[in-house]
C-alpha cells in the first residue's frame, strides 16, 4: 500500500519529484503521503505482531521486535506531523517530523539487521536471514549516502531508494510469515544468553 502511495504522489504532484519525500505531505494532496506513512507504520506493527510468538524469546529477538516497533511508531508520528517547507523557519511540527524520520530510519535498519541474527535454525543462518542481512547493509549504505553522498542531488534520491529496500524486506518477511516458514526458528540466542 505504501508503494502505491509513493508512486501516486509522484504522479499527482510531479513538481515535487526532486525534493525530499516528506514534502509531498505539504501539497494539496498531502493527506495521501501522510496516509502512506501511517500505513507503512501500521505494516511494521503487523510484522511485529506476526513475528511475536513465532520464535523462542531471546534477547536479540526481543530487541529486534522493539526496534521494528519503534520504526512503526516513528512512521505514524511522521504521518501525524508535517515537515517544514524548504527555506521556511522551523516549527515544532517540523522538528518532531524530522526527529521521527531519523528514529524510524535507524530503528528499521537495526531491526532488519537484528532479524538476520535473531532468526536462526540450529544455530545456522536461514535463507531469509541472509537476505535480511544484505538488505540491511544496503539500507545502511543508502541511509548514510543521504548524508555523506555523492552530491546534493542524491539527497532527493536517497529516500526513493531507502523506502523500497524497507518495503521489499517487509514483503519478504510477510511472505515468510504467511507461508509458516518462520515458526520456531529462533531456538537459541546467538550471544549465548540463558533462555
Amino acid at each position: 500500500m505504501f508503494a502505491v502511495t509513493l508512486v501516486t504522489v509522484h504522479v499527482i504532484e510531479p513538481e515535487t519529484n526532486l525534493d525530499p519525500v516528506s514534502l509531498y505531505s505539504l501539497g494539496p494532496f498531502g493527506f495521501v503521503m501522510r496516509t502512506g506513512f501511517v500505513v507503512l507504520g501500521i505494516a511494521f506493527f503487523s510484522i511485529v505482531a506476526g513475528l511475536r510468538g513465532r520464535a523462542r524469546a531471546t534477547n536479540l529477538y526481543s530487541v529486534d521486535l522493539i526496534m521494528l516497533s519503534a520504526a512503526g511508531a516513528g512512521l505514524v508520528i511522521i504521518g501525524a506531523f508535517n515537515t517544514d517547507a524548504i527555506g521556511t523557519p522551523s516549527t515544532l511540527s517540523g522538528l518532531i517530523h524530522s526527529a521521527a524520520a531519523n528514529i524510524w530510519s535507524v530503528s528499521a535498519i537495526v531491526g532488519i539487521l537484528l532479524f538476520a541474527i535473531a532468526f536462526r535454525q540450529d544455530g545456522k543462518s536461514i535463507a531469509i536471514g541472509r537476505i535480511s542481512r544484505n538488505l540491511g547493509i544496503a539500507a545502511i549504505i543508502t541511509y548514510l549516502a543521504g548524508f555523506l553522498g555523492p552530491g546534493a542531488g542524491f539527497g532527493a534520491l536517497q529516500p526513493r531508494l531507502f523506502f523500497p529496500l524497507v518495503v521489499l524486506w517487509m514483503s519478504l518477511i510477510a511472505n515468510q510469515l504467511r507461508s509458516g516458514k518462520l515458526t520456531q526458528l529462533a531456538d537459541r540466542d546467538p550471544l549465548g544468553s540463558p533462555q
